[in-house]
């Protein structure tokens, strides 16, 4: 005899290895995009603007070499020859660089929690288009969670007294930058190259420009720092890559709110330089969290991603 607690126990369906695959690869790319302002913090000896050219130029030459390993070159081709494609990729390309900039400017400037804000709004702006523009439904656990979150962010900007313009463009940036690089016909790889391709012959004619005025800090730093500056091309590929990669394979509702490890790193990150942290963030902190675990434990539980 099946029990009334049994009979309103959702379906359960066991992981695909896509699903598998793509929790991991999330996952994955978070914790690295978590610890990043370290890296970013070793080379603050340049403008943030600079960093995020090289950034683009280093990428191209890092996927270079993994398409080449890949054998990806038809799909370079298929991708920049439709117009469809390379359109949408050019927008892709236009928003991360905008969250680059942003980003990097945070970290120059102190203001780390506003990036942490930031990453907190933007996977509410991943539910939101996903229910809206792909048609994801959630079930009432998974509502609620992302209701628990929506408060603690509501907390987060009511405490922060004025509409919070770098976390609001740091969401708007990377949840329209995730739906556009879910839908678009191009492989994790293959997309990223054809972005950093379109951006790379601009800041390769700024970095130019600057090293000839003699303010740039790639030829005219020690070689460690050289070194650093072009290690930007894996640092900014790799979890790019694995974003992208898991963006095909589970809901955007998911990826949405797996992404909080990157703003509750950033908190800490922050908080261990001295930022302002007062009972605001921390209400925000537990709520978060909160939420997570609700989603996370209804996803084990019904296994749908």
């Amino acid at each position: 005899m099946t029990s009334r607690r049994d009979s309103a126990t959702p379906p359960r369906h066991d992981l695909t290895p896509g699903e598998r695959a793509g929790l991991s690869y999330a996952v994955s790319a978070y914790v690295i995009w978590a610890i990043t302002p370290l890296y970013f913090k070793a080379v603050l000896a340049a403008s943030a603007f600079e960093i995020v050219m090289h950034r683009a130029v280093w990428c191209v030459v890092f996927l270079v070499l993994v398409i080449t390993v890949a054998r990806q070159w038809d799909e370079v081709r298929a991708a920049l020859s439709s117009r469809r494609v390379l359109a949408t990729l050019l927008a892709t390309a236009v928003l991360v660089s905008i969250n680059w900039t942003i980003f990097i400017y945070t970290i120059e400037t102190g203001r780390l929690i506003a990036s942490s804000l930031g990453y907190f709004l933007s996977p509410l702006v991943s539910v939101v288009l996903g229910f809206v523009l792909l048609r994801e439904r959630l079930n009432a656990v998974q509502w609620m969670a992302a209701g628990i979150a929506g408060v603690a962010v509501v907390v987060k900007i009511v405490a922060f007294g004025s509409l919070p313009w770098i976390g609001l463009a740091i969401a708007f940036c990377f949840g329209v930058y995730g739906l556009l690089r879910k839908e678009v016909a191009a492989g994790p790889a293959v997309g990223l190259f054809v972005e950093c391709l379109v951006l790379a012959p601009f800041c390769l004619a700024w970095l130019a420009w600057h090293g000839w005025q003699g303010d740039g800090h790639f030829t005219l730093a020690d070689p460690w720092f050289s070194l650093l500056l072009a290690a930007a091309g894996p640092v900014t590929g790799i979890p790019l890559l694995l974003y992208a990669a898991a963006a095909r394979r589970v809901k955007l509702a998911t990826m949405g709110l797996l992404q909080f490890i990157i703003p509750a790193t950033y908190l800490g990150l922050a908080l261990h330089d001295g930022e302002a942290f007062g009972t605001e963030d921390a209400i925000t902190f537990v709520l978060i969290w909160v939420a997570l675990a609700i989603y996370l434990r209804d996803m084990w539980r019904t296994r749908i991603v």
